[in-house]
């Protein structure tokens, strides 16, 4: 796998994070996925293996946590391409535009979220401080990519 220096660079903040924010392990994907019924949390349509995405509910840029309680199965087509950075509750609103069927979907992912228990969204300091150890990281990266260019 071919990797850019910006990659690189996305990698070594995103590797910080998790240092303080884990990734669900396969059991709690496999969990959220047989929650939702292998189905979009969002939309609904059935999701084909290896097709679904744990999306964020609170995105990770505004302290949304990587926890399985912040996280439900979803399609590319909503988290990819329609949802992005937007919050849920809007999103699905939006999304399902018909009250029984939005209220519906909302009661599932509240029940997936009081099932698994939540948990707070990390607090300014710890973003701070990985922002700015991911600047540092990637500053130094960057001076020693010009060092190997120039030799």
């Amino acid at each position: 796998m071919k990797l850019t220096p910006s990659q690189v660079k996305n990698n070594m903040r995103r590797g910080l994070r998790l240092l303080v924010d884990p990734e669900p392990d396969r059991a709690e994907r496999e969990r959220c996925i047989a929650f939702f019924g292998g189905c979009c949390a969002y939309c609904d349509t059935k999701i084909v293996d290896g097709q679904g995405t744990l999306d964020h509910l609170l995105a990770a840029s505004r302290g949304g946590r990587n926890h399985i309680s912040n996280r439900v199965f979803s399609c590319r087509q909503c988290n990819d391409k329609e949802k992005r950075e937007r919050p849920w509750k809007e999103f699905l609103t939006e999304k399902t535009g018909i009250e029984k069927m939005m209220q519906s979907r909302l009661d599932k992912i509240s029940e997936w979220i009081n099932f698994t228990g939540t948990v707070p969204p990390l607090s300014e300091a710890t973003l701070r401080t990985i922002e700015q150890e991911g600047q540092r990281a990637t500053a130094v990266y960057e001076q020693a990519c010009k060092r190997v260019r120039e030799a």
